[in-house]
């Protein structure tokens, strides 16, 4: 058996994909919670002998990078090879602030798609990020939709009025309505960017992914939208196996 794992060590929910070869074939068996990564490793026979680890961080989690190492784990970090204006062959126009999840999940769709698209990553918050043949262009992060609702307990007589997040494209005409509705906004900033770059494919993952499916369901047909609930861990696993080491 060969595997490798990867890791995302995001924001709030930091995880980790278990990938398997069989023959010539990699399957992602499992995501698993960071806090239980090391009972699904022995469960599946994962070790330092027969696995190595790519990562993404966002979030430091050096303490449980360490323990990896300390199991005979070779670590690979994503953050190593990202010099600024390339990353690994791909142009990049943004500052070396930029998330490394949004990093190699663009280098993904640069290598994959061939197209200009447009990547939304729905979680905590919303990256929407534009990869063109000529690299990574730049792209905006928002509030997903709980940070943004949550905003509204600061209105005294918002507060208590419950949401519905059934988005209409009509006019509100009653509060509720009014306050889930105008997340639709973030729809149409998406949509100026479909516009304005000629997006040809839109790629949804995270866990509002669906949301952003019906915020889109009035787009033209010619415009192919994928979903991809593992798209950190496949874009991982393919950075590591054609940029680092042919496992």
């Amino acid at each position: 058996m060969l595997g490798l794992i990867t890791l995302d060590l995001g924001n709030t929910n930091p995880h980790a994909g278990l990938f398997q070869k069989t023959v010539d074939q990699w399957s992602l068996v499992k995501t698993v919670p960071l806090n239980k990564l090391a009972i699904y490793l022995n469960q599946l026979g994962i070790n330092a002998g027969n696995s190595s680890v790519v990562l993404c961080e966002v979030k430091n989690q050096e303490i449980e990078v360490q323990k990896l190492q300390e199991q005979g784990f070779l670590v690979t970090r994503i953050k190593d090879y990202w010099k600024g204006l390339k990353f690994a062959g791909m142009p990049v126009n943004y500052a070396n602030s930029l998330g490394e999840d949004r990093l190699v999940v663009a280098f993904n769709a640069f290598k994959k798609n061939q197209r200009p698209t447009l990547i939304i990553d729905a979680g905590t918050f919303v990256t929407m990020d534009v990869v063109t043949e000529k690299g990574f262009i730049g792209g905006y992060i928002i509030p997903g939709t709980k940070a943004y609702f949550d905003a509204y307990v600061k209105g005294e007589r918002l507060k208590n009025i419950p949401l519905n997040l059934s988005f209409s494209t009509e006019l509100p005409n009653e509060t509720s309505a009014a306050m889930t509705d105008s997340y639709t906004a973030f729809a149409a900033l998406a949509k100026n960017l479909i516009t304005e770059y000629k997006i040809q494919q839109i790629t949804l993952t995270g866990g509002q992914a669906v949301l952003w499916e019906n915020l889109f369901k009035d787009l033209q047909a010619s415009i192919v939208i994928e979903s991809h609930p593992h798209l950190i861990h496949w874009s991982l696993h393919y950075w590591m196996t054609t940029q680092i080491e042919p496992l």
